[in-house]
């Protein structure tokens, strides 16, 4: 009987490791000033670029990829029509990586959304402003931190950063991508980076493809930057970003 209780205590408490783990604070990312906080993002297609991967790592094995090679946290799509995700990545990369930072990238339109990702082990979720009424934001970026889930709350505008700054958020992303013509500018961050207090965290999101960009983000004020298609578009994106961060020390 002893060896079968051990047994069982063993098993809870890997599923206390795994809980415990989404709880962890998504904003720890940003406390390490040495390097870039870089989350890098599992995703692949984009509207604007269909699919987009040219490799055949798995989502986990993806994760391994960035994880070893200096990704603060992953960002994992999970719509599956235009970036053909799924839900079931969050679940998988939280079992293989208990504490590993995870945000769940979706377009969040419902509670339910928000309870499905803190049930699958995500630790953030993505709200984006232009996609949600000021009601339904608040509702949601509530909800969200109820269960113990840190909201990126993103905008493209100033308006929508007025909006944002209201919930008093711990973080907001800024999206360089225009949602309409899917262009992007990274003129955008460096309009909007000036209007946000320096209690909140910025993070830079789309258009990031060099080592020069990150630096210059950084030095305009971001904590962070979230980069998706060019590591996305190499078969191994863990190393594209290492060399990244390997040459963002000498980056002019």
């Amino acid at each position: 009987m002893r060896t079968r209780v051990l047994k069982r205590v063993e098993q809870i408490s890997l599923l206390l490791e795994e809980a415990s783990s989404q709880h962890l604070n998504f904003c720890h990312i940003f406390q390490d000033k040495s390097s870039p906080a870089i989350i890098a993002e599992i995703k692949f297609a984009s509207p604007s670029q269909g699919a987009i991967y040219p490799g055949s790592l798995t989502p986990v094995q993806l994760a391994e990829n960035y994880c070893t090679h200096g990704a603060r946290a992953l960002s994992v799509l999970t719509e599956p029509y235009f970036f053909r995700g799924d839900i079931q990545y969050i679940r998988q990369i939280r079992s293989a990586f208990p504490l590993c930072p995870i945000l769940l990238k979706d377009f969040i339109l419902h509670p339910l959304q928000i309870k499905q990702a803190q049930v699958f082990g995500a630790n953030a979720v993505l709200l984006i402003v232009a996609f949600l009424t000021p009601a339904l934001l608040q509702e949601l970026y509530t909800y969200a931190v109820s269960l113990n889930l840190t909201p990126l709350v993103e905008v493209h505008d100033a308006e929508e950063l007025s909006l944002a700054l209201e919930l008093k958020p711990k973080i907001i992303g800024i999206n360089n991508r225009n949602l309409r013509s899917l262009a992007v500018a990274l003129q955008t961050s460096y309009q909007l980076i000036q209007l946000i207090p320096d209690t909140v965290f910025a993070v830079c999101e789309s258009g990031i493809s060099t080592c020069r960009e990150i630096k210059a983000m950084i030095t305009a004020g971001f904590d962070g930057l979230l980069i998706g298609s060019k590591l996305m578009q190499s078969p191994q994106p863990g190393e594209v970003l290492s060399a990244l961060l390997k040459e963002y020390p000498d980056a002019l």
